[in-house]
């Protein structure tokens, strides 16, 4: 019983490093970065997309962050990225459409997709 206990606590500390990491893969080729990395990125020439609606975006936003809701994505990413290997990263208010957002560029072929998850992320 001992030797599990200490198995379980090393397992459980084990887990717990990797939360802060800088950048962690998703499914299907979508890595999810932090505030420090996303700028890191568009500092790179990434562009940094928020995926709210326009309201929520007129209302506080990351500087230099494009704003293309969720729902049009598809449609407009074209006006900023005709490459399908330029590094994007998106972000929304608690991760859901961001990260809906990350899917449909990825299933559009974009290659190089970063998920920050929540503006939250960055405060």
């Amino acid at each position: 019983m001992k030797k599990i206990m200490i198995v379980f606590s090393l397992m459980l500390l084990l887990c717990g490093c990797g939360k802060n990491a800088e950048k962690k893969e998703l499914a299907g080729g979508i890595t999810s970065v932090s505030c420090e990395k996303a700028l890191e990125l568009q500092a790179d020439q990434g562009l940094i997309i928020d995926v709210r609606e326009k309201e929520e975006y007129d209302e506080s936003h990351l500087e230099g962050a494009i704003n293309i809701p969720y729902t049009k994505i598809i449609e407009e990413i074209d006006n900023y990225a005709v490459d399908k290997d330029a590094v994007i990263v998106v972000y929304c208010k608690s991760g859901k459409r961001s990260a809906l957002a990350a899917k449909s560029l990825n299933e559009a072929g974009y290659t190089h997709i970063y998920d920050l998850g929540s503006i939250n992320n960055c405060s």
